[in-house]
């Protein structure tokens, strides 16, 4: 029995009455001596499991203990942060930490090898490995030092492997236009000491080069999850129910996640992330807020491709002509419609058979499709062209014989104008859609508007509203 605790006490917490003999002397009863065992083997058992750590010696955990907070957390999430999207310099790419070596279009990264991916989870050829040096272009070089805040990084390696290439055109799109991602960096990578499998870290070690890879740079903001389930991320369906972000940010999500053909789209996909996490540990259990939570599209790998069942890496992952022929809408109305005329749109897009819980052929409202399109169509040519720059898209093998020339017809400008004409053309499907109003504004300025520009500028053909 626990210590203090009286019988009576014991059946309030266990729910049924504990024998009625002393727990003395030659008069315990076989029942009561059983009752003990019981009790010695459950009580340490559920406490483990019910309590959060009480030790003051013991590091509390920043994590949700009640699906409460967690949901708390979700409903005051931010999604989007206005940006002027004709700004963004996304051959560059995002901002980086001061603190962390920074990283530049055909930077040569050098690292000591960490450990293989076969610790790492996921199913693409990875390690990860601590930067010591970075070598820029332009000569200059960078080293580490004691002030630099460095750990091991992710890298993804392999011309063969399409998320390479899918991930950086998916999230620098995606930070360009204001929503939140973890930021992939195309860089050649030296890895010293480097088994000969890194994947595994099985075979002889040496410095191995990696001419085709990228490093991810985390979305700043400690991940969050309730207690026990770290994979848990967060779905589409309580993106609807609990976020309280407007209609147009969310749906514009949604849209988007349909636009790039974000397949593989189950929660791990996605990540919450808190500023000024907070766990109050007077409570029963420990109460934890955030000062600030974001929701994350933290992996985009299976992307600008034909989505499917799959997520194959032919298909699923940047290929041409399957996202060039899959259509943005399955349901859509036209410009010039009536407010009551134009139906409730449906977008394409087909999950994967691993995303339960994931997001399929999603139901749009105007509020979504005017906000994204209003955004897309700030895109001047130069910046969708430095999506697929950025990403070394003309690296695919996929455009080159066995001895690194391009295949008959083809060159580096035929290549990038095929993916900037078939964006292109994607945008202006979502340009021309109409659909319904779920709530329609009396002011508009928040959707058509939200950076609060003098001009917004249109680079679209057709009207985006």
């Amino acid at each position: 029995m626990p210590s203090g605790m009286s019988p009576a006490g014991v059946q309030r917490m266990y729910g049924f009455s504990p024998p009625l003999a002393p727990f003395s002397g030659a008069a315990l009863s076989t029942g009561g001596l059983l009752f003990l065992a019981v009790l010695l083997v459950v009580f340490p058992a559920n406490a483990r499991a019910q309590d959060p750590p009480q030790s003051s010696d013991q590091k509390v955990e920043k994590e949700f203990y009640t699906p409460k907070d967690r949901i708390e957390a979700l409903r005051v999430a931010l999604l989007f942060t206005p940006r002027a999207v004709g700004d963004a310099d996304i051959l560059q790419g995002p901002p980086q930490d001061p603190k962390q070596f920074q990283f530049h279009p055909n930077d040569k990264v050098i690292c000591d090898f960490d450990k293989p991916g076969s610790q790492m989870g996921g199913k693409t050829p990875k390690f990860s490995c601590q930067i010591t040096k970075v070598e820029s272009a332009n000569g200059q070089v960078q080293v580490l030092t004691a002030q630099m805040e460095e750990e091991p990084v992710k890298v993804k390696f392999g011309a063969n492997d399409k998320e390479i290439y899918a991930e950086v055109v998916s999230t620098r799109l995606m930070w360009a236009l204001g929503y939140y991602a973890d930021s992939w960096f195309p860089v050649r990578v030296q890895c010293n000491n480097c088994p000969s499998d890194p994947e595994s870290g099985s075979g002889s070690k040496e410095t191995r080069n990696y001419d085709a890879a990228t490093i991810v740079r985390k979305y700043p903001g400690h991940k969050m999850y309730e207690q026990g389930k770290s994979e848990e991320g967060w779905s589409w369906k309580e993106l609807d129910e609990y976020n309280g972000r407007p209609i147009a940010e969310k749906d514009g999500l949604k849209l988007l996640g349909a636009f790039i053909q974000h397949s593989d789209n189950k929660p791990p996909q996605q990540r919450l992330v808190c500023n000024g996490v907070k766990v109050d540990q007077s409570t029963h259990p420990f109460t934890t807020t955030c000062q600030q939570s974001k929701m994350i599209v933290q992996d985009v790998g299976a992307t600008f491709g034909g989505g499917g069942l799959f997520t194959s890496n032919d298909t699923a992952k940047m290929n041409l002509h399957e996202w060039s022929g899959a259509e943005l809408w399955k349901k859509t109305g036209k410009p010039g419609m009536s407010d009551a005329d134009c139906p409730v749109c449906q977008a394409r897009l087909s999950k994967s058979l691993t995303a339960k819980d994931g997001l399929s052929d999603p139901t749009i409202s105007e509020e979504g499709r005017r906000f994204l399109a209003g955004l897309m169509c700030q895109l001047t040519d130069a910046q969708i062209e430095d999506l697929f720059k950025a990403a070394h898209v003309v690296d695919m093998p996929e455009y080159h014989n066995g001895d690194g020339s391009f295949k008959q017809g083809l060159d580096e400008a035929t290549i990038q104008k095929q993916w900037v004409e078939a964006f292109r053309a994607k945008r202006e499907e979502l340009a021309s859609g109409r659909c319904r109003w779920k709530s329609k504004p009396t002011d508009l300025a928040s959707i058509d508007n939200p950076m609060g520009l003098a001009t917004v500028p249109n680079h679209c053909q057709a009207q985006p509203f």
